[in-house]
């Protein structure tokens, strides 16, 4: 019996979250044995065939959905009757239309009933300041979502607590910086100390071997005794803090306990050091001898002073004229050697720098030498200066500025003749000078100084002239400052007074020359810093401008607040 073929469409559409979705299947194949045919009119009718097609309509369907619509054309709902797929295409249908399934049940609420307009209840009106309503969008308010309106809540405290984090972060980075100077600050005194003990050694075995006793040169250990003496008085703390800006002081006035102590003394060293800290004299430690110093005749009052018990505590003397009573001078000055730490003196012979050569606890020293002295004959100053003034100089002197490591303010002035001297760069150890008072010439030699300590170099005074051919017109001033590197320059002050070879009169200058002079060497001192910020360096004339008094001796104020015009020796 010939197999006879039926052929027929089946069209559906499936429902999906993706949208409607059209299957239409084709398929020919024999007919069943059951529909065993021998004619035409043996096929089965229309309404068999879709009561059996009807009968496998609730299969699965491999969609997320699962839903299945009538035909649109005939509103029935076709089948392909026992349709069948190999085993893994069915398993693969199957997981993935479970997977389908299950993303379908995760959706959101608004995906599986179609899309709709939020809620009013969820915003926040900003200008009724509650729940929005339908009229707030009507009225075309500020609506925020609840999570936006709590973040704006949270705005204030997180800008608080954000400032206490940048606060506290300072605080760590001070201590931290602090801890890193106590460290440096304790090796450096390890160093020292180290240093004494391997001298200590040397100094015993060159007694011991018969070495040069004379080669060892002990500077220096006066100021280490002054750091431990420093440390051991009792101290009170007045302190004020003023904020900028504002009138808001803080300020402690308390003794140092031992917490407080511990925590101090690292900042007492320091400024030790640096020589922040101002020596302020007792009125029972000061001795002013101007008027009795500059008696002609003798006096029992010369007497007196000298059989005077409190000698012994005198560390501050001044106005000692020792032109007039050269040996009551030289008495005075060693009865008080042993513990004087600031001196003023004038018309000083050999005799009398001898016994300054040897006071061990002099740190502020100024002195005007007899002009009859020679170089070869000035002795040797103390290496333990701080501050130094020298009226006179003698090439001696000069020369001997190098070996003061802790030397930060200097002045020299007045010699009849050229000083021409070359400085070598500073030793290890060396502080450094911050203020330098130069009267001498040639620029050579002044150059050299500041060169060597361009390094802390701040103030630079120097005596010369704007015009004119002397010795004293120093033509290649601007260029000579440039190439020395002054870094920590901040001001120089360019001096009119009188010089060894104008002893009646000022130097030349005039207005214009001196406007000119000071120019040039602003433009050569104008030098851009390596983060492009400009470094400026004031310029001033000791005769036409207003500015701050050199500092006094014992003083280290760089920047003095009241101006004054005029140069001051």
């Amino acid at each position: 019996m010939p197999l006879i073929y039926y052929q027929f469409s089946l069209t559906f559409f499936v429902e999906c979250t993706l949208g409607p979705i059209r299957f239409t299947h084709y398929e020919s194949r024999p007919a069943r044995p059951e529909y065993s045919l021998t004619s035409v009119r043996d096929l089965p009718s229309a309404s068999e065939l879709q009561r059996e097609i009807g009968s496998n309509s609730q299969r699965e369907v491999s969609c997320p959905t699962n839903q299945l619509v009538q035909n649109s054309s005939t509103g029935s709902l076709f089948w392909t009757p026992d349709v069948r797929m190999p085993p893994k295409k069915r398993s693969q249908t199957s997981s993935a239309g479970e997977g389908a399934d299950k993303r379908s049940r995760q959706s959101s609420p608004s995906q599986q009933q179609g899309t709709s307009a939020p809620s009013p209840e969820r915003f926040w009106c900003r200008d009724c300041g509650k729940d929005a309503t339908e009229e707030c969008g009507d009225l075309g308010h500020t609506l925020w979502s609840q999570r936006k309106r709590r973040a704006g809540q949270a705005v204030p405290k997180l800008q608080r607590l954000q400032n206490a984090a940048a606060s506290a972060r300072q605080v760590v980075q001070a201590l931290l910086d602090a801890r890193d100077a106590v460290e440096a600050q304790l090796e450096a005194w390890r160093s020292r100390l180290r240093r004494v003990e391997e001298t200590e050694k040397q100094l015993w075995a060159a007694a011991e071997q018969g070495g040069d006793l004379e080669a060892f040169q002990l500077e220096g250990l006066e100021q280490l005794h002054e750091a431990a003496v420093l440390l051991a008085d009792r101290s009170t703390l007045s302190l004020q803090v003023a904020q900028a800006g504002a009138d808001c002081k803080w300020k402690a006035d308390l003794p140092l306990e031992a917490a407080l102590r511990t925590a101090f003394n690292p900042l007492l060293l320091l400024l030790h050091q640096n020589g922040g800290l101002v020596r302020v004299f007792h009125p029972d430690e000061c001795l002013d001898v101007l008027e009795l110093s500059q008696q002609q005749e003798h006096c029992q009052l010369l007497n007196d002073v000298l059989q005077k018990p409190g000698l012994s505590k005198v560390k501050k003397l001044s106005g000692l004229h020792c032109q007039m009573q050269p040996n009551w001078s030289k008495l005075l000055l060693q009865r008080v050697a042993p513990h004087v730490e600031w001196l003023r003196v004038v018309y000083a012979r050999r005799e009398h720098l001898d016994v300054i050569r040897d006071m061990p606890a002099l740190r502020y020293l100024q002195v005007l030498t007899s002009k009859v002295m020679s170089d070869d004959h000035a002795p040797e100053l103390p290496l333990q200066l701080v501050d130094l003034t020298v009226v006179n100089v003698s090439k001696q002197h000069l020369l001997s500025v190098q070996r003061m490591p802790n030397l930060r303010k200097l002045a020299l002035t007045w010699h009849s003749r050229p000083l021409d001297e070359t400085f070598p760069p500073l030793p290890q150890g060396h502080r450094g000078l911050q203020w330098l008072w130069v009267g001498l010439r040639p620029l050579s030699t002044v150059l050299s100084l500041a060169e060597a300590h361009a390094a802390t170099l701040q103030e630079l005074r120097i005596l010369c002239a704007s015009e004119g051919d002397s010795e004293w017109h120093f033509k290649d001033l601007a260029e000579g400052l440039r190439q020395c590197g002054l870094v920590a320059l901040r001001r120089v002050v360019l001096l009119r007074g009188v010089a060894p070879t104008f002893p009646n009169s000022k130097l030349p200058h005039t207005k214009d020359t001196c406007r000119k002079q000071k120019k040039s060497v602003w433009d050569k001192l104008l030098l851009v810093a390596t983060d492009e910020s400009v470094k400026a360096v004031e310029v001033f004339c000791g005769e036409c401008d207003k500015f701050p008094a050199y500092p006094y001796l014992g003083n280290f104020e760089m920047f003095l607040d009241t101006e004054k015009s005029g140069s001051t020796a």
